[in-house]
């Protein structure tokens, strides 16, 4: 299981998504975002809609990053979260409330972006969509900016 060492490198993950990108579209004429997939979870949860192939997709992403950190060298639960915990503290119910807001955020800002940042930055980019440019173009700038921000607020560099 050495491939689940260390991560995949860019030369090699860059292109594999490209071709996923590319084969999606080519098969099945869909985007390959995590949103949609999302969204069919919430939907199926909720409504009792017929899954599709999306849902699939979406829970094969968790399964497949829990696989890989199950069967991965070192690999032990932990409730620690890095520098996370360096800036907010290490309560449970603090981290709980800032990442369920943060989520709450990013789900809402991908629905009225019309899609997530993988959807646009990877797919939308690669098709030439305009509304995805814009939408790449800012939620770089605001992750740039954000980052510049929360290092000036906390007396760090970037």
């Amino acid at each position: 299981m050495e491939i689940l060492i260390a991560r995949a490198p860019w030369y090699v993950a860059g292109p594999v998504i490209g071709i996923l990108v590319t084969l999606l579209l080519w098969v099945a004429n869909k985007p390959f975002g995590a949103l949609g997939g999302y969204i069919e979870i919430a939907e199926w949860v909720r409504i009792r809609r017929r899954p599709g192939w999306r849902t699939y997709f979406t829970l094969g992403i968790v399964a497949g990053g829990l696989l890989s950190a199950i069967l991965g060298a070192g690999w032990r639960p932990t409730v620690g979260y890095g520098s996370f915990d360096q800036l907010f503290g290490t309560s449970l119910v603090v981290k709980g409330v800032i990442l369920v807001a943060a989520g709450a955020f990013m789900g809402a800002g991908g629905r009225l972006a019309g899609g997530c940042t993988s959807g646009h930055g990877v797919c939308g980019m690669s098709f030439g969509s305009p509304a995805s440019l814009v939408s790449t173009a800012t939620f770089m700038a605001t992750a740039i900016g954000a980052a510049h921000v929360i290092a000036w607020l906390f007396g760090r560099s970037v």
